[in-house]
């Protein structure tokens, strides 16, 4: 007798456990060490000893099968490795799914937890920042040219950011204009005391709106999405809060170590995967993989945050000619997945948990460095 699990599960082994991934239901059951080592030899055909509990509550829960032979299971992929962006034959193009078009770097705030002071956050990519750097703004028409080349490339999403946008509020819906016509999902940053209902009216039908904030007191836009900046001591308690249009910017200090409640990975983090997640994290970075940013002076980029990471400027060239000359470095960065990263490569949930290089960089000092996780995959155990 023997057991296999079903195409669309996959077993994922770490250190000393595993965890089966359901693709279909999008599940993670988490093993222990025997049981990983019991689903590891069903998985190489060998023959079941004896009546095993966990492999008939693997069965019931659709999971697997009993087979009377060895049997070959074929596991579910989607797409096709032949249609990936060759840049000595590009038949097709790169597979970009998201650029940030940083077209502003100016600010009349001095926002504590912005950009320009240094300030290390989980999510600051999605936040509206300025930064100290030299370099001219690109005129309008570039910023024209630059998206028209990331239609031509097939991004699939847009977002609008760089300091305070409604500084250059004209320019900005010249842009966005623009870029509608050409995109259908482009997102617009703008601090929360930005905002009016004037100028959402200007985006209606144009761009989503992403709101950061770090006060919640007196928002009065539960339609918009709210990027909330967390800190301990500021703004009260935000655990409670379950709002769907909020997303958690977590402030990170100059530490060794997060306290347990603030960790960035810990075990109800550990988020369910579909099958085009799932597949595409064994082969690229969770969130530098087929991401872009062009900022405020051209420079092109891997994420907003990693500013010393340059793959070109666009100023004098077009984006596509970005790729042709640097795509080793591109692709450096987007194949960075958790398997080349620092405790995560030993981990089984490495395929559905969340990263971000530039904050960990930022704390370890190395591109592949891991601090911010509270599972000790050596051990098994979430601390």
């Amino acid at each position: 007798m023997y057991f296999r699990l079903n195409p669309e599960c996959y077993l994922i082994r770490g250190e000393r456990c595993g965890a089966i991934f359901d693709l279909i239901d999008t599940k993670i059951y988490a093993l222990n060490q025997q049981e990983t080592k019991l689903v590891t030899a069903c998985e190489k055909n060998d023959p079941i000893s004896g009546d095993e509990k966990l492999l008939n509550e693997l069965k019931q829960l659709c999971l697997g099968n009993f087979y009377p032979n060895k049997i070959y299971v074929q596991k579910l992929r989607v797409g096709s490795r032949e249609n990936k962006y060759n840049p000595l034959n590009p038949i097709e193009p790169p597979d970009l799914h998201r650029a940030f078009l940083e077209i502003n770097n100016s600010c009349n705030r001095d926002c504590w937890f912005c950009g320009y002071h240094g300030i290390k956050r989980s999510l600051g990519c999605m936040g509206c920042n300025k930064w100290k750097e030299n370099g001219s703004a690109l005129s309008i028409e570039k910023w024209k040219i630059v998206i028209d080349g990331l239609r031509d490339l097939r991004c699939r999403d847009i977002f609008i950011t760089g300091g305070d946008l409604t500084l250059a509020w004209d320019n900005t819906l010249e842009i966005l204009d623009y870029a509608s016509r050409k995109f259908s999902n482009i997102y617009t940053i703008l601090h929360q005391q930005s905002i009016s209902s004037e100028k959402l009216d200007n985006l209606d039908n144009m761009s989503k709106v992403i709101v950061q904030t770090d006060d919640l007191n007196g928002a009065q836009y539960e339609n918009l999405l709210m990027l909330l900046v967390v800190e301990p001591g500021r703004g009260g308690d935000t655990n409670s809060l379950k709002r769907k249009n909020i997303m958690k910017d977590y402030i990170i200090g100059n530490r060794k170590f997060l306290s347990n409640n603030r960790v960035l990975t810990s075990k109800n983090k550990i988020m369910p995967v579909n099958m085009y997640k799932f597949l595409d994290n064994i082969e690229y970075h969770p969130c530098l993989g087929h991401t872009l940013a062009i900022c405020h002076n051209g420079n092109v980029t891997p994420c907003p945050l990693m500013r010393r990471h340059k793959f070109g400027n666009v100023r004098n060239s077009e984006i596509y000619t970005v790729f042709e000359k640097e795509w080793r470095s591109i692709y450096e960065f987007w194949g960075l997945n958790l398997d080349k990263i620092d405790r995560c490569t030993g981990c089984e949930f490495r395929y559905a948990c969340t990263d971000c290089r530039a904050l960990e960089e930022n704390l370890t000092g190395k591109l592949d460095g891991k601090r911010l996780c509270s599972y000790n995959p050596k051990e098994g155990e979430w601390y």
